[in-house]
């Protein structure tokens, strides 16, 4: 009879701790009941297995024992989410154990797993890995520093690792990829297909593939959603939030990774830009990082963080940069006087418009002289 090859797993280990002494002599004592061959040789092997299991760290609990911590930080989780995670699960397997904690009477609440849990669940399986931890004082508490620790990424993070995936997997260069997907989105919204594509997360890749091509996306722009299908992502808010990540100013990166600055506050403070100011690149960089302060230590929203940025441009904002709508609308009425109208006027309409145009030239004049 074939056994398991249980040994292999434990090649590598060189110090005698106690926990490997004890992982070394459940494997003597496997090896003694295969050359033994005796009558009880299945159910001993089958009990050893399961004691070598729990003592290497992890174990198979029954998903029908595990319970929802109730005080969870992911208070929401949305079928598309599940799909996801289920998608991933079938094709890559479990990859990493979930976390448990005893209750006293047989079964388990959740301390870290629910997506890869309810993936479980949806595709079928009876059983799910897990590692099994005391009881933390404060369970509360350790929900969130295990969610923010396992599942929680701040969005640069995030932009990177994704863009990371969809380089390996499509071939593309980031340029292309971000070229492409900008393209393919914009295309898709101006059909008026996004929502459609938003609902491709939650179905099958098959399904997928077959949906992207009814809303005319092939080839390489298919390859590059489907990479993000795949991740449960949908690939408008990848364009629209990730990707912009990407290509923040150094500073901005900075506050994200060493302060916690949200990616949405980030978004609105790239606008505060050398470009947008008129002025050099270091005094740009210098008025971003005194806004990103006062962002972070009153703690504002976006929107009071867009009236912060507001009040910053107009220190720089000169009258005649300012684009009227006013003047937009009387240049496209000058502009439109052609010279059929201008014929078939009268001879008195002709003298008061030119009185009228030279007498606002005069005007232009002086306006222009006061700002040169």
């Amino acid at each position: 009879m074939a056994l398991p090859k249980i040994a292999n797993k434990f090649n590598g280990a060189i110090q005698k701790t106690e926990q490997e002494q004890k992982i070394a002599e459940l494997q003597a004592e496997i090896e003694r009941l295969r050359v033994a061959q005796s009558p009880d040789l299945e159910s001993e092997l089958q009990k050893l297995r399961e004691q070598l299991e729990h003592e290497s760290g992890e174990s198979k609990i029954e998903l029908a024992l595990i319970d929802p911590n109730p005080h969870q930080p992911r208070q929401t989780i949305t079928p598309e989410l599940i799909q996801a995670k289920a998608r991933l699960l079938k094709k890559h397997g479990q990859i990493s154990a979930v976390i448990l904690v005893p209750q006293g009477n047989g079964r388990y609440t959740l301390l870290d797993g629910q997506l890869r849990t309810e993936g479980a669940k949806l595709l079928g399986w009876s059983t799910i890995r897990a590692v099994i931890v005391p009881m933390p004082q404060d369970l509360d508490q350790s929900a969130l520093l295990t969610f923010l620790g396992f599942e929680d990424l701040n969005p640069l993070d995030k932009a990177e690792a994704v863009f990371k995936e969809v380089v390996k997997s499509t071939d593309l260069e980031m340029d292309e990829i971000s070229t492409m997907l900008g393209t393919v989105i914009k295309r898709v919204e101006r059909d008026g297909n996004s929502k459609e594509l938003a609902k491709l997360m939650a179905v099958s890749t098959d399904e997928q593939q077959q949906g992207l091509e009814s809303l005319g996306v092939t080839g390489r722009e298919q390859s590059l959603l489907l990479v993000l299908l795949e991740l449960g992502l949908n690939p408008s808010s990848v364009k629209a939030n990730l990707m912009p990540m990407l290509y923040l100013p150094l500073d901005l990166k900075q506050a994200i990774r060493q302060q916690g600055l949200k990616g949405a506050h980030a978004l609105a403070l790239t606008t505060l830009s050398a470009k947008a100011l008129d002025i050099p690149e270091n005094e740009a960089a210098s008025e971003r990082m005194a806004a990103t302060d006062e962002v972070l230590k009153k703690n504002l929203t976006v929107t009071e963080t867009r009236e912060l940025i507001k009040q910053i441009k107009t220190k720089y904002l000169k009258p005649n940069q300012q684009e009227l709508k006013e003047i937009k609308i009387i240049l496209k009425k000058v502009n439109g006087i052609s010279e059929d109208l201008l014929t078939r006027a009268s001879s008195k309409q002709l003298q008061e418009m030119r009185s009228l145009l030279e007498q606002k030239l005069a005007e232009i004049d002086k306006v222009i002289t006061v700002f040169k």
